[in-house]
C-alpha cells in the first residue's frame, strides 16, 4: 500500500530539485524517506551532506543524515557550505551528495539539491522520478547494520582549488564591497580574503535563516539599495551580492549600476577562449545577445541550452563546452566540474579588470564595450495551462508579423528593434517572459504588451 506523507511533496518535486514551503511541502518526513529512497534507488554507500543557514534547515540535515545511515550508508557531513563548495566536495571525491537548501526562495521555503558522483545533478527524468516513485511505495529494504556519520572540513580544499593559479601580482589594491545577505557567501568571503590581496569589505556577513537584510536574489531591483547605496556613498572598484546558498553572484560597477550577467559572461568567455580557442560556450534564451555576439567574436561556438542549472550542466557535459552563463547570475566551468562556480566567476572578472585598470579604466568603462543592449527584468505570469498558454501567445505573437519567431526552450520572437522569450516556468504554473532592446523604453513597452495579453487569457 503507497505511503501516506503529510506533506502536499508532489509541489516540492521540480525539474531539477526538490524544493518548496516548510513544512506544508517540504518537511521531515519527506527529506527522511528521500534520502533512503536516494541511498537505494542508486545502490550509495557514501553520501556527502552540507546545508545552508536556513531555520529550517538543522531539522531536514537531521532527518537526511538518519535516512540515508538507516539505508545502511555512511554519511560524511560537511557541514555549512554553499552549494558550489558541495559540488566542490562531490566533484573531488567522486561521491554522491545533497545539499539542504532553497537557493534564492524566501525564508520559508527549503529544499535538497541532489548530485552524483562527480556532481552530476539529478533531474525529473533522471533520478528524481525514481526518487520519488520509490518514497510513494514506502517500502524499504531490511538494513542490518546503519551507517556512521563523520564530519570533515573542505573549505581549506575548496580554497586552494578555486584560487590555484591566481595572478596575485595584479590584484593589490583593488577595493571591492559585497553584499552577503546574511547567506552563505559569508563562508566564502573569508576564505578569498586570506589569500587575495583585495580589500574585501563585505555587508550583512553573519548567517542569519531569517534573512533580515533583503530578499536572497541578487538580481532583482528590490534586493539592491543596499549593495548600490555602498557603492554611491563610498569608493570602491565594484560592488558584488551573493543569493542564499552563494551559487549566484551579481555585479555592480562603481556608481551602483547592476550590469548585465550576459555582459561578465561575455567578459569571463573571452578569457577562457583565450586560452582554448574554438571551444564550446553554453547560452539560454534568457541571456542577452551581446553575450552570443562576443562568443562568436571572440571566435567561440555557441551552444543552445534549456534554462536551469541541471539542463545546462547536462548540456555543457554533453557538448564538453568550456563555459555557460545565465541570466540569473549562474556561472558554469568545465574546471569546476561543469557546475555553477561564483568564486571562479569573481575571480576572473577581478583579474580581467586589475589588467584594465592598470590602463586608469574604471570598471564601468571596462564593462561599456559590452553594455550594447537593455533587458527588462523577467516577469512571471501565472496561468491555469501553461503549454495551452504558449501555443496562444507564441500564435498572437506571429500574428504581429515578426522577422522571425523560433522555438527555444518556449519561443524567441525577433521584431529588429525589440527581441525578447516567452518561455514556461520551470518551478511554477507560469510562463516567463523577458525582452530586450537598444532602448530598455521600447523593451519595456513590448514586454507590458505581452504580459497583458497572457494575463487576458489566464
Amino acid at each position: 500500500m503507497p505511503i501516506k506523507i503529510t506533506a502536499n511533496y508532489k509541489s516540492a518535486f521540480k525539474d531539477a530539485d526538490i524544493r518548496g514551503i516548510y513544512p506544508t511541502e517540504i518537511d521531515d518526513e519527506l527529506t527522511y524517506l528521500v534520502a533512503r529512497s536516494f541511498v537505494e534507488e542508486f545502490n550509495l554507500s557514501k553520501v556527502l551532506v552540507a546545508r545552508d543557514m536556513r531555520l529550517s534547515s538543522p531539522t531536514l540535515h537531521q532527518a537526511f543524515l538518519k535516512g540515508v545511515t538507516d539505508a545502511g550508508a555512511a554519511v560524511i557531513d560537511i557541514g555549512l557550505m554553499s552549494t558550489p563548495m558541495l559540488y566542490f566536495a562531490s566533484g573531488q571525491m567522486d561521491l554522491p551528495g545533497v545539499v539542504i537548501t532553497a537557493s534564492h526562495s524566501p525564508k520559508n521555503y527549503n529544499g535538497l539539491k541532489l548530485v552524483l558522483p562527480g556532481a552530476r545533478p539529478l533531474t525529473e527524468r533522471q533520478g528524481l522520478g525514481s526518487i520519488r516513485r520509490r518514497l510513494e511505495k514506502g517500502v524499504f529494504r531490511e538494513v542490518k547494520k546503519v551507517g556512521k556519520v563523520t564530519t570533515k572540513d573542505v573549505s581549506q580544499a575548496y580554497q586552494s582549488f578555486v584560487l590555484k593559479g591566481s595572478k596575485n601580482d595584479k590584484l593589490a589594491g583593488l577595493n571591492v564591497v559585497a553584499d552577503c545577505g546574511n547567506g552563505m557567501s559569508s563562508v566564502i568571503m573569508p576564505l578569498l580574503a586570506e589569500k587575495l590581496p583585495v580589500k574585501f569589505t563585505t555587508l550583512f556577513a553573519e548567517l542569519d535563516g531569517n534573512m533580515p537584510s533583503r530578499g536572497s536574489d541578487p538580481t532583482l531591483r528590490k534586493n539592491q539599495k543596499a549593495i548600490k547605496g555602498e557603492l554611491k556613498a563610498k569608493a570602491y572598484d565594484f560592488g558584488i551580492a551573493f543569493d542564499g546558498d552563494a551559487d549566484r553572484i551579481a555585479f555592480f560597477d562603481e556608481t551602483g549600476k547592476y550590469i548585465n550577467c550576459a555582459s561578465i559572461g561575455a567578459v569571463i568567455a573571452k578569457r577562457i577562449l583565450a586560452k582554448e580557442p574554438h571551444g564550446k560556450i553554453v547560452y539560454t534564451n534568457l541571456t542577452s545577445r551581446i553575450y552570443k555576439e562576443e562568443i562568436k567574436r571572440a571566435g567561440g561556438r555557441p551552444v543552445a541550452a534549456r534554462v536551469g542549472h541541471a539542463f545546462i550542466k547536462q548540456k555543457m557535459r554533453k557538448e564538453d563546452a568550456l563555459f555557460a552563463c545565465e541570466h540569473s547570475g549562474h556561472f558554469y566551468f568545465k574546471q569546476f566540474f561543469y557546475t555553477d562556480s561564483v568564486t571562479l566567476a569573481l575571480r576572473y572578472v577581478i583579474e580581467a579588470y586589475a589588467e584594465a585598470k592598470e590602463q586608469d579604466l574604471s570598471f564601468s568603462a571596462f564593462m561599456s564595450p559590452y553594455i550594447k543592449y537593455e533587458q527588462t527584468e523577467d516577469v512571471i505570469v501565472e496561468v491555469k495551462d501553461k503549454h495551452a498558454a504558449l501555443k496562444q501567445v507564441r500564435d498572437w505573437l506571429a500574428a504581429k508579423k515578426p522577422l522571425s519567431i523560433k522555438p527555444l526552450d518556449g519561443y524567441v520572437v525577433d521584431f529588429g528593434e525589440v527581441w525578447g522569450t516567452v518561455k514556461i516556468s520551470v518551478t511554477e504554473h507560469a510562463l516567463k517572459v523577458m525582452f530586450e532592446a537598444n532602448k530598455k523604453a521600447k523593451a519595456q513597452a513590448l514586454q507590458d504588451e505581452v504580459v497583458a495579453y497572457i494575463r487576458s487569457i489566464a
